[in-house]
């Protein structure tokens, strides 16, 4: 009975001595007093415990760093009321400040060699990959290509063994995306959801495969929802273009044009954002809007041979030829005397009237253009082949 008690008193002290660092780590967590939550997990550091203490210390350096030299080393700040530990982790970008080693993949395979049952281990090295990935690129101590290798077979392992969060399955969806498996990367992608309808990378990557499915109804309920949970101003401004492309194909073109004058405000002068309310405006034959948009195309590059092949697809598939050659014709009466400008000018025209058929139109213009160029160009500029082929 004595021995009983005695084992019985042991463990229990050993358990609440075990509770107690980890209730004051969380303490100093929560206080902002990562430092020294560092400094505490390193001395309490055993045999017994050391598996929750080096997972708490994975904790603190994926979440709370305010320095992290690849992943490999890390350096922790004491906070005072109301800093902010971006602020910190800027500062430190500019300077050299102490850390401490802690090569966390190496920990890992050291922990699930010395338990190779507890799954929660693989999940949490899929972490550390996954966040690797995201804050490193292409440029960590290993291949992208092997980063995701070993993300996506931690996950899996986890996840076979019913160890999962909405992240990670997220994460494998993303792998399958990543892979053009569209069907498995669907699948994840649906059962992440299930943990977090909220998660707007996942609303996003099931809309941009559903649009390569033609599955554009499906497409827009996950765009739509990616729009309005984006907080990240890039992030939104993708996300509603797609939900502004893809309103524009189902022929919802005012819901559209709602949509894009937004990312308009959130990110001025985006190039996907004209391109798509151009094609609305033309649609819905608002044409001094539309002009206004190709206007905008127009100053972004005016030599560039996308945009203009864009406005011009845009202007004679919805019928709008003519405000289309008054658009050039401006230009032309607005400059005499560049004629570089001038001949580029003429070539697009050119290339409008043969979309249409029109000969005599698309000869006239490519004169007009390669005389233009002849002033302006050597005459061995390839300029000069694409005319001679749209001449004949």
């Amino acid at each position: 009975m004595r021995k009983f008690l005695f084992l019985f008193i042991f463990c229990f002290s050993f358990n609440f001595s075990k509770a107690n660092l980890f209730y004051s780590v969380d303490s100093l967590i929560e206080k902002k007093q990562f430092l020294n939550a560092w400094n505490l997990l390193s001395s309490k550091e055993t045999k017994s415990n050391k598996e929750e203490t080096n997972l708490k210390k994975i904790e603190l350096c994926l979440k709370y760093f305010t320095k992290s030299v690849s992943h490999q080393a890390f350096a922790f700040t004491n906070l005072k009321p109301g800093e902010n530990i971006i602020k910190h982790r800027n500062l430190a970008e500019k300077k050299i400040i102490p850390t401490f080693p802690f090569k966390i993949d190496l920990i890992l395979d050291s922990l699930i060699k010395e338990n190779p049952k507890n799954y929660n281990l693989q999940k949490i090295k899929g972490d550390y990959y996954y966040d690797i990935f995201i804050l490193f690129g292409r440029d960590w101590i290993i291949s992208q290509q092997e980063v995701l290798r070993r993300m996506y077979a931690a996950y899996y392992k986890a996840d076979k063994n019913g160890i999962n969060n909405y992240l990670s399955l997220y994460a494998l969806g993303y792998f399958h995306y990543l892979n053009s498996e569209s069907k498995k990367a669907t699948k994840y992608f649906q059962r992440s959801l299930i943990l977090d309808s909220n998660h707007a990378p996942t609303h996003y990557n099931l809309a941009y495969i559903y649009t390569k499915l033609d599955s554009n109804k499906l497409a827009l309920k996950h765009a739509w929802i990616a729009y309005k949970k984006y907080k990240y101003i890039n992030y939104k401004n993708d996300a509603g273009q797609m939900t502004g492309s893809i309103l524009g194909k189902l022929g919802r073109h005012d819901e559209a044009i709602s949509v894009l004058l937004d990312c308009d405000r959130l990110i001025p002068g985006t190039y996907n954002t004209y391109y798509y309310l151009l094609n609305s405006f033309l649609h819905t034959k608002k044409t001094t809007e539309a002009l206004i948009t190709a206007e905008n195309m127009f100053s972004l590059d005016w030599k560039s041979h996308t945009i203009h092949t864009d406005i011009i697809e845009s202007f004679t598939k919805t019928s709008h030829l003519n405000e289309l050659i008054s658009f050039y014709q401006e230009k032309l009466s607005n400059e005499k005397y560049d004629m570089e400008f001038r001949g580029h000018i003429q070539l697009h025209i050119a290339q409008a009237y043969s979309i249409v058929n029109d000969k005599n139109q698309t000869v006239k213009y490519v004169n007009d253009a390669t005389e233009s160029f002849r002033i302006s160009y050597d005459n061995n500029h390839p300029i000069f082949r694409v005319l001679e082929k749209m001449s004949k």
